[in-house]
């Protein structure tokens, strides 16, 4: 270990030597280890503490992020910060367990956590341009093989100083061999800097009073008065608002600057997200009875002080955001801040609309649908303390704010609280544990809890608080299942849409009410098969099956994003002509506008909401009631409050069933009571249909019953029997590669590597399961062939430990064969 190559284990090996101040930083590569480095002359630890800095790490520069400091350091051989990034922190020193804690349990190096968890405007971004070598030239020519460098390499021969398009691991490799020569170039992310305006204002040292009372200025035209006052009473001013107030504001401006009266500066503007669709949410006079003793309770809490955890079960429509309101407005009242975490994007800007409409500006937004610059001024809003309240998505919860008093997860249950790329962090429990270290208080709120924090109530981790009815007695909507097996036009086939779900539509137009139509499938037909031999038209670089999107007239992957025209003969057979099967949202629209043309029919799914702001665009016409009938996907399914939505038809309430995976019978009972739950929310009835081919899946049946505990029962029972979580933990470990059977190869011995670290453990360690390695349910996906390996223990730091002492033979053995290794801990697919 070099002297500059210091970890978390090796820091109090050393005897501190006078006067040497040294900066811990996590450098933001796949490495495990912190470093220090010498913090340059004249700057305090407090000037470099939570900031971004250039640094040299063997013989690149590289961005680290300074998580420490030490007034005195006993390595005299430290090498120098070369440059500090940021002029402000970019986190508080308050996160930094966090940042490690996430880093530990996830099974992802510190730098990679910190660098995809703070905002991506931060970033600086790296080209890589290559050339081959001599020696490379000689490689090609020596080898018949092409193995996955043999192919890069002919890559870069083909296209010399062109940007290296693959992962700096692969240049690494090539460079090492002396096979490329490699340069690199840093630039900073555009938007990860003040926005800076041209203001004008009085110049600092003038006498205004004197101005104003001057003879001179009385003989100027009225205008130039008035110019001069605005200024005057309004501070600094837009340039471009004067423009759009008077006349000619750039030949006053310049006039009056000449005269040493203005003067044009730059000062930084804040890029503020499009305001959220509600503007007024009034404040009800009263609470009901179970808000009431939820608030109490949770605010109770607050006062207290210290880490505490409530879930906060109540049925859709019993009143659970008037709690998020009191609790909230309680833990502002005594100094703290809150921040509130919704699912998806489009609830984000739904709720931001609510609390700015009941709680002020002091509130920001923050998620992955801003843009970099709008990011960026949020996160610094809340980094120098202005904010009060922060809303946002799965990416809000490392928010920097260092007075945390209360978190809200709203929708607790949802899937899209686990992120899919590194780190693979669980968003909800990363929040229990960032309220832990922090001591605040986390109310985990739903209507249709996660079966493992519903069993955590059952253990005494959690508080339970409990809201069984809807305000004001409203009563939840009448559910009614249609059995799709009796309505088949031809054996085999179904319509879309049933008599009855249609009879019921044509009700609620009559009525002057709105509907919602769920289906969890978007595109046109679902896959096209050969009437011949029967092949399915199927990605080229994925294991699944195109689907038809009628706009753009084209068969396209969901998973890759391959486009295709229809084609013509089978690839098979060669025989012409194809059937179509299956159908999702796009179809279903069409459908409906057959069926009622005079209705207006809209759709939420990806494909409608690509652009920024057509997402809250939607959401807007339908809460104004321009739309009546909406279809989409899982969006609609979430926490929006729409009142003259009377009727919730759920198109195929069997998709979710068929995914290989242990919980989809928990993610179809909340999908179904999540989406039923949008109707009836106002003063008028609701009414859910069902179409199923699967009635009497206890999953269907006891969401039509509105019966959580009875399903939450059943499912513990199963899960227990089988050794799921919550009463085990897992991981998966995903590999993928360009070959499939050195995949294979890799995956068997990595398996035989992770045995061989557990035949030590201690019986008190409980059960250790390792499965696998099989093919993945999607055996290829994105022209790499998948294979899956998943361990099972009875303690989360068991698979911890197993992995990190596994990893570094693990490593050497995938960089080979030239595969990859992902591992998710807690994963919420397997797919």
């Amino acid at each position: 270990m070099s002297t500059n190559e210091i970890g978390h284990d090796s820091e109090l090996a050393y005897t501190p030597s006078a006067g040497q101040k040294a900066a811990r930083v996590a450098v933001d590569l796949p490495v495990w280890k912190t470093f220090f480095y010498r913090i340059p002359e004249g700057l305090s630890m407090e000037m470099v503490m939570g900031r971004r800095v250039r640094i040299p790490f063997g013989k690149r520069k590289v961005t680290g992020y300074v998580i420490g400091a030490v007034a005195d350091h006993g390595i005299r051989e430290l090498k120098d910060i070369l440059e500090i990034l940021d002029p402000e922190p970019v986190f508080p020193e308050s996160m930094v367990p966090l940042f490690e804690w996430v880093s530990e349990y996830y099974v992802c190096p510190l730098g990679i956590v910190m660098s995809a968890l703070l905002p991506p405007g931060l970033a600086v971004v790296t080209h890589r341009f290559a050339s081959i070598t001599e020696k490379g030239l000689a490689a090609l020519e020596g080898n018949s093989t092409m193995s996955e460098l043999m192919e890069i390499l002919t890559w870069v021969r083909k296209n010399p100083g062109k940007k290296f398009p693959w992962p700096a691991s692969k240049a690494s490799r090539l460079k090492s061999r002396e096979w490329i020569n490699l340069e690199e170039h840093h630039s900073q992310r555009k938007g990860a800097s003040p926005l800076m305006r041209n203001f004008v204002r009085l110049k600092p040292d003038i006498d205004a009073s004197g101005i104003f009372e001057s003879k001179a200025l009385s003989q100027q035209p009225p205008r130039e008065r008035d110019f001069l006052q605005y200024i005057f009473n309004a501070g600094p001013v837009l340039l471009s608002d004067l423009r759009s107030r008077f006349q000619g504001a750039d030949y006053l401006t310049n006039k009056w600057a000449s005269k040493g009266v203005v003067e044009k500066c730059m000062f930084p503007v804040c890029r503020r997200p499009v305001a959220g669709i509600v503007s007024q949410y009034p404040r009800p006079l009263e609470l009901f009875p179970q808000q009431a003793r939820s608030v109490e309770h949770i605010v109770s809490l607050i006062d207290k002080g210290g880490f505490a955890c409530c879930l906060l079960y109540g049925v859709t429509g019993s009143g659970k955001t008037e709690i998020y309101f009191r609790t909230a407005e309680a833990a502002i009242a005594s100094g703290k801040q809150v921040l509130i975490m919704v699912p998806e994007i489009s609830l984000a800007a739904y709720m931001e609309g609510v609390f700015i409409a009941r709680m002020g500006e002091k509130t920001a937004v923050y998620h992955s649908g801003l843009s970099d610059g709008e990011r960026y001024d949020q996160w610094m809003r809340m980094s120098r303390g202005e904010v009060d309240l922060v809303i946002g998505a799965r990416s809000a919860l490392f928010s920097p704010l260092e007075r945390l008093g209360l978190i809200i997860v709203d929708e607790e249950h949802d899937p899209a609280y686990k992120q899919d790329s590194n780190p693979r962090y669980q968003a909800r429990d990363t929040a229990v544990m960032r309220a832990k270290l922090e001591n605040a208080v986390v109310v985990l709120g739903s209507g249709t809890p996660s079966v493992q924090s519903f069993h955590n109530t059952i253990t005494g981790k959690y508080h339970l608080l409990s809201m069984p009815e809807r305000v004001e007695s409203r009563p939840l909507p009448d559910v009614e299942i249609v059995d799709m097996k009796d309505v088949q036009d031809n054996p085999g086939e179904a319509p879309m849409l049933s008599p009855r779900l249609l009879e019921a539509i044509e009700e609620t137009l009559h009525m002057g009410n709105q509907s919602l139509l769920f289906l969890n499938r978007r595109g046109y037909h679902r896959l096209f098969l050969c009437r011949v031999c029967g092949q399915i038209l199927k990605c080229p670089n994925c294991d699944v099956a195109l689907a038809f999107h009628f706009r753009e007239q084209h068969l396209i992957c969901h998973y890759c994003g391959f486009a295709s025209s229809r084609a013509s003969r089978c690839s098979g057979c060669g025989c012409e002509g194809f059937k179509a099967y299956g159908f999702g949202t796009e179809k279903l629209e069409q459908e409906l506008s057959t069926h009622f043309p005079s209705a207006k029919t809209a759709r939420m799914d990806a494909d409608s909401t690509r652009r920024k702001g057509q997402a809250l665009q939607l959401l807007k016409l339908f809460a104004r009631r321009e739309i009546d009938i909406l279809v989409g996907t899982q969006m609609i399914t979430k926490g929006f409050d729409f009142p003259a939505v009377t009727l919730v038809g759920v198109i195929a309430a069997d998709l979710s069933l068929a995914f290989p995976d242990f919980r989809s019978a928990e993610r179809t009972f909340q999908l179904l009571s999540q989406v039923a739950g949008r109707a009836g929310r106002g003063e008028k009835p609701g009414k859910v249909i069902i179409q199923t081919f699967n009635p009497s899946h206890y999953s269907l049946h006891l969401a039509v019953a509105h019966d959580f505990k009875a399903f939450s029962t059943k499912e513990s029972e199963l899960r227990a029997s089988l050794g799921y979580p919550p009463f085990r933990h897992i991981a998966v470990l995903r590999f993928q590669g360009n070959r499939k059977k050195e995949t294979s190869d890799a995956a068997t011995c990595i398996a035989g590597i992770i045995r061989r670290h557990t035949s030590g453990l201690p019986h008190e360690a409980g059960d250790f399961r390792i499965m696998g390695p099989v093919e993945a349910p999607i055996a290829k996906l994105k022209g790499r062939y998948r294979f899956q390996i998943m361990l099972k223990a009875m303690h989360p730091f068991l698979i911890q430990r197993i992995l990190k002492a596994a990893m570094p033979e693990a490593k050497s053995l995938l960089d080979k064969c030239g595969a990859e290794c992902i591992v998710d801990v807690d994963p919420y697919h397997m797919l």
